[in-house]
């Protein structure tokens, strides 16, 4: 089947397309961020509930943990969507567009709940096919908020013991009815940060009694930028982005105190951690130098999404050839599937939407897809159950 362009979708996929549609763009006209979750958990559980899930609760505050049971199964298999929008506006103009002022779906998270909801009904039409139990995690939190972990924390994982779990995410970059995947590190571990510079606060005119917090950050930003520049190895993959900075209370005040937030990401931890010790010992330099105080804060830190070899080989078997996948390259972007990870067996890929409508790029107040693009996702997941 060498040269076929996509992937061969089965026609009880294809049957779904109607609803799929339907559940994307009723999603898409509510989006709630961060565990505020309320009306799309509400949403999520009365489609759940159609399906007949042998168990259903809430989990994470606003998520749902659904779970099917199979007789005799000795495996126990999880998929999971992330349910948050983020704080943007919606600059599309669709009859489905954002009902809410500054909250949009602006990274796919309603297409890929809409994909699991989807393959619920599947799960609920072949349960007599199933081997395996199967759990079905609808996750909050997921830009920036740590939602795995909070949902691990809530048994995610347990009861029963998930063997393996699966997720995916909508992909611009890669093309669409195509799979994007790869063994070992896919997306960055990342850790969100802020730093606070303490000064001392003076009159401008007499800057010789104070400690300006100002130009003290602007020495820091500037040595910030070496540590990536000049201690990482050019074939190592790494990036340090100072994103804000907020200080001062007047035009003739010396800053007593300015904030820098930013973000760090690498695929390596020993070279995370190393990276943040030379951020440490430049403040450290700068205390002694100017008599400033630093203090670093991590506040979100996200481990690297890294697939194992085996499960790749093992999803490269349930697609019909190598042409239904891509080879990509591992992305700076992070994700929070990423603490499953770390405590089973897990696989994260991208779904190709072919640079979506327009070629806009997640995060964007124009992004949009062609949904029957998510078709390919169900089937993914369908074949992997090999229902």
């Amino acid at each position: 089947m060498r040269g076929r362009e996509i992937m061969v979708i089965s026609d009880r996929v294809n049957d779904l397309l109607d609803d799929i549609i339907k559940t994307r763009r009723e999603l898409h006209q509510i989006p709630e961020t961060g565990f505020d979750l309320y009306d799309t958990q509400r949403y999520i559980m009365g489609k759940l509930a159609e399906c007949k899930p042998d168990s259903m609760r809430k989990i994470a505050s606003t998520g749902v943990k659904a779970v099917f049971y199979t007789n005799g199964a000795t495996e126990t298999v999880a998929f999971r969507a992330d349910m948050d929008a983020l704080n943007a506006n919606e600059a599309n103009q669709t009859v489905y567009r954002s009902k809410r002022e500054g909250k949009m779906h602006a990274c796919g998270h309603d297409g890929h709940m809409a994909i699991l909801l989807a393959l619920a009904k599947l799960i609920s039409e072949n349960r007599d096919n199933l081997t395996y139990n199967v759990v079905l995690l609808f996750q909050p939190g997921e830009e920036g908020c740590g939602g795995a972990r909070r949902m691990i924390e809530e048994g995610a994982l347990q009861s029963p013991h998930i063997d393996r779990i699966y997720g995916l995410h909508l992909w611009p970059s890669v093309p669409k009815g195509k799979i994007g995947v790869r063994w070992g590190y896919l997306m960055a571990q990342t850790s969100d940060f802020e730093i606070t510079v303490g000064g001392k606060s003076a009159h401008a005119s007499t800057p010789q009694m104070g400690i300006d917090a100002i130009v003290i950050s602007a020495q820091l930003i500037n040595m910030l930028q070496t540590v990536i520049t000049r201690n990482v190895d050019p074939h190592q993959d790494a990036l340090l982005t100072l994103g804000t900075i907020c200080g001062g209370t007047s035009h003739n005040v010396i800053a007593d105190k300015v904030k820098i937030s930013g973000t760090l990401r690498v695929f390596n931890n020993a070279l995370f951690d190393s990276l943040i010790e030379r951020m440490k010992s430049v403040m450290d330099g700068l205390n002694l130098a100017t008599g400033a105080t630093f203090e670093l804060n991590e506040q979100v830190h996200y481990p690297c999404v890294s697939n194992p070899r085996s499960m790749v080989e093992e999803f490269y078997t349930v697609l019909d050839s190598m042409d239904d996948a891509v080879l990509v390259e591992p992305a700076m972007a992070a994700e929070d599937f990423a603490e499953y990870q770390e405590k089973t067996d897990g696989l994260f890929f991208f779904l190709g939407i072919g640079g979506g409508k327009g070629g806009v790029p997640l995060h964007s107040g124009n992004f949009d897809f062609d949904e029957d693009a998510l078709l390919y996702g169900i089937e993914a997941f369908k074949r992997i159950l090999n229902i």
